[in-house]
């Protein structure tokens, strides 16, 4: 059953039945919207055109209903952007300098694992919500085996599963800390390409899960 505490409404998504909350004013009624098909968005740039002009603007990774959309009697037409290059390296990329944004999914604002599902979406993976989740998914692998693309988890003092990247190379990872940015990765974890310092404790390196859906 939804909860309502004043103008807060809990919601679930769609994509990975994850829950929070947001405010009333968010919602839309999407009696008035056609859906053709749903599909997912893999470029930068790309944008609903309304019949007057209107533009909503895209992220890559998100998902749309069709190469048209009809919101309360006005037509918008999809408008392709750049064409991102294939890869979970490559994709990430697109994202870099992103400012974080804890719950973000988004070229607006975005956290670790939402650049992983972000990420995950443009190769048709539907990766879990947190970090800590996503570590449970795919094969695990040796340091010495490491490949660009795959992904590596962080933990805290504790042992949990806190942070997440995707190794652009031996030796460098792209993950959102402050915004997305390329750091240097050791077998001890994460260093700041600023500072020197020490950032993230490395606790595992994964492959992404085949056939996730």
């Amino acid at each position: 059953m939804i909860q309502v505490v004043g103008e807060w409404l809990q919601v679930r998504c769609d994509h990975d039945a994850y829950e929070g909350w947001i405010p009333e004013l968010y919602l839309s009624n999407l009696s008035g919207i056609e859906v053709d098909s749903w599909q997912t968005v893999r470029e930068v740039g790309a944008f609903y055109l309304g019949e007057d002009g209107d533009v909503i603007a895209l992220s890559p990774g998100a998902r749309i209903p069709g190469e048209r959309l009809l919101i309360e009697g006005k037509t918008y037409y999809y408008r392709t952007g750049k064409f991102l290059i294939a890869g979970a390296a490559a994709v990430a990329k697109a994202f870099l300098n992103t400012p974080y944004l804890w719950g973000g999914r988004s070229i607006w604002g975005i956290d670790c694992s939402g650049l992983v599902q972000a990420v995950g979406s443009l190769m048709d993976l539907s990766m879990p919500r947190d970090a800590h989740q996503q570590a449970t998914v795919g094969k695990s692998c040796l340091w010495e085996h490491r490949q660009p693309g795959m992904l590596a988890y962080f933990s805290n003092a504790e042992g949990k599963v806190v942070h997440v990247g995707v190794l652009l190379n031996d030796d460098r990872i792209i993950h959102a800390y402050g915004k997305v940015r390329i750091d240097q990765l050791t077998t001890e974890g994460i260093v700041n390409a600023n500072h020197g310092a020490l950032t993230h404790k490395l606790c595992d390196l994964r492959f992404w899960p085949e056939g996730l859906s």
